[in-house]
């Protein structure tokens, strides 16, 4: 085919001139164009085109996932690319390149993210899609890691994740990282991530000058439980840690009573001349002090920390025993996701119609269980922002405070928690791999958590109830299946074994579980993107469950308890938003009522009980 004719020169004007070289009219600009879109829309075509693997050129494969692409764009985004196919390497020809490095979801969440500059980045993700990023040299994704990373510093998390900001070369953060384990020392030290240091990464910790501790002491216990933490093996580094540790600055008092009577220090020559060294110190006139100067003699300098949190007033606590309104009963909403881990406790008044802060929480924690036993609030398991976590917290609302009692054996977020005769009982959840079936009791006379029967279902995000003697666990998500579940099964104590019931209506992962009348209610969860803001009720009377009114919101993820006749729902997310608003149900009337007073603060996941008078 004949390329068309070129149109014919004008007889007239001839040949044009170059702008800037005519004789006649006012000095001229060429006219430019800069859109913004324009980048946009052509990379979309092109990831338009790779969905229909149109003009690609290369296949890339990671373990059995096959990525189709274009050379141009990947060697245009990434440095790593353009130098596997603008080089002499054999990979610049080859129509199918192995990525061995990168698993194959990765790889095409990596490709994906070249087109359309899009990634979520998230606690599951993150461990892998940062040294994939690295390989690839997407400096971009990998400084998001680094950012989520940095967000989710944490006491329990932070000695990990500096080890993996060094591992992968990201300064910054392992900068930052450590910075965060100096300035929350007497928190980090309290942590398995601790405990399993090695001796190099101990001896760089409890020596920098920029520790935030009260005392010296929280350097000799923390060398301390480190060393009793595998005795056997330690104990041959106790010279090497006493060495950092400023004995000197130490009281006279806890010197003698303490340090001198540790079996660690009796059993170490050089830690008695350290010992010595630092007797000496507390004995010499403060003019000969100065002259003896070492780094066990030097002041630690920590930064300034910023205020963080509120400080907790003992007037703004619970009510204490004795006082004008100890009788009134309280509704405690104990940390939850806003967005994300949070410490904050909130007690409502019903009195009073009005909410207060009471003591933080030790640690943060969203996904919990939650119960009131033997007059304390039990915090169980959850979420701390970066791990499930083992931990229980227990809450005395007459002093105000919270301690630790012993950890499940199981790590479990999203579980379900109750009591029944006399016994605290943890019910599947999420261990951060898989959902669980497995159930565990806590004795608290013994302080001790022992298995019982497992369900028939794996069930996170379950919801449980007791009712009639039995406990009830409530739709949840089964992992296996990737299912929201409408199924129902209890509980018998006496024979310690699990059987279905009466299924739900309807699919709900995430519902509130409440008790109210002897009717077992399901508030709200969701069916994979659908929140509902529907209801439905149990009578085991007849082994069925029928609907009741809706709520004035979807809810999903909510607290329920039942007070003085009523269901209260509380918090919880739309779908879109956590929610601080609270509802009640009235099953007389078949009404729910929004309540005047909100929460400080929109939670999810968050745990809620009605505790009664402290006695």
């Amino acid at each position: 085919m004949e390329a068309p004719p070129l149109p014919p020169a004008c007889p007239k004007q001839g040949p044009l001139k170059p702008l800037d070289s005519r004789e006649d009219g006012p000095e001229r600009h060429c006219p430019t164009t800069a859109s913004p879109w324009h980048m946009k829309k052509a990379f979309a075509v092109m990831n338009e085109l790779r969905s229909q693997n149109l003009l690609c050129d290369v296949t890339l494969v990671a373990e059995d996932v096959e990525v189709s692409a274009h050379r141009v764009v990947l060697a245009a985004c990434s440095p790593y690319f353009h130098a596997m196919f603008t080089g002499e390497m054999s990979e610049s020809r080859a129509k199918r390149v192995r990525i061995k490095e990168v698993d194959g979801w990765t790889l095409r969440a990596l490709i994906d993210y070249v087109y359309t500059a899009e990634i979520q980045v998230t606690e599951e993700n993150v461990q892998v899609l940062l040294p994939a990023a690295s390989l690839l040299q997407l400096q971009d994704v990998k400084k998001t890691c680094c950012e989520f990373l940095e967000a989710q510093l944490h006491p329990v998390n932070c000695l990990g994740i500096r080890a993996f900001a060094d591992v992968h070369a990201c300064t910054e953060l392992l900068t930052k990282a450590n910075t965060y384990a100096e300035q929350h020392f007497a928190d980090v030290v309290l942590s398995e991530e601790f405990l399993n240091l090695g001796i190099e990464q101990v001896c760089s910790l409890i020596s920098s000058d920029k520790l935030t501790i009260s005392s010296e002491e929280k350097v000799f216990e923390a060398v301390i439980a480190w060393v009793n933490h595998d005795k056997d093996v330690r104990q041959e580094f106790m010279a090497r840690l006493m060495e950092h540790v400023r004995l000197p600055l130490l009281p006279r008092e806890y010197l003698v009573q303490r340090v001198e009577e540790e079996s660690l220090v009796k059993n170490s020559s050089a830690c008695k001349d350290y010992l010595i060294e630092a007797m000496k110190y507390h004995l010499l006139p403060t003019e000969q002090r100065l002259l003896m100067r070492s780094v066990r003699t030097r002041l630690r300098t920590p930064a300034s920390l910023p205020k963080v949190g509120s400080a907790h007033h003992p007037q703004e606590g619970l009510p204490r025993r004795g006082s004008p309104t100890a009788h009134r009963r309280l509704m405690v909403v104990v940390g939850g996701q806003a967005p994300k881990a949070i410490r904050s406790v909130e007690c409502y008044d019903f009195k009073e119609e009005r909410w207060h802060q009471v003591a933080e929480l030790p640690s943060r924690r969203c996904r919990a269980g939650m119960v009131y036993m033997a007059g304390l609030v039990f915090a169980v398991g959850g979420f701390n922002g970066s791990l499930r976590v083992r931990t229980v917290d227990s809450y005395d609302p007459v002093k105000d405070q919270w301690s630790s009692v012993a950890n499940m054996r199981d790590r479990r977020s999203t579980l379900g928690a109750a009591v029944l005769n006399g016994l605290l009982y943890a019910v599947g959840g999420f261990d951060g791999s898989t959902g669980l079936a497995s159930v565990e009791a806590y004795n608290i006379k013994s302080n001790e958590w022992f298995h019982v029967a497992p369900m028939n279902t794996r069930r996170s995000s379950v919801g449980v109830g007791v009712l009639g003697g039995l406990l009830y666990a409530v739709g949840g998500y089964d992992g296996a299946s990737r299912q929201c579940l409408s199924t129902v099964e209890r509980y018998d104590a006496a024979a310690d074994a699990w059987a279905y019931t009466a299924e739900m209506s309807t699919r709900r992962s995430g519902a509130g579980v409440g008790v109210l009348n002897n009717m077992l209610y399901a508030v709200g969860g969701h069916d994979g993107p659908l929140v509902r803001k529907s209801v439905e009720v149990y009578d085991p009377a007849n082994n069925a469950w029928r609907p009741v009114a809706d709520m004035n919101m979807c809810r999903r993820n909510a607290g329920v308890c039942a007070v003085n006749g009523l269901l209260y729902v509380v918090g919880g997310d739309d779908g879109s938003c956590n929610l601080a608003s609270v509802e009640y149900y009235n099953p007389t009337t078949d009404k729910w009522t929004i309540v005047s007073s909100c929460m400080s603060t929109g939670r999810s996941y968050a745990g809620v009980t009605v505790i009664d008078k402290p006695l």
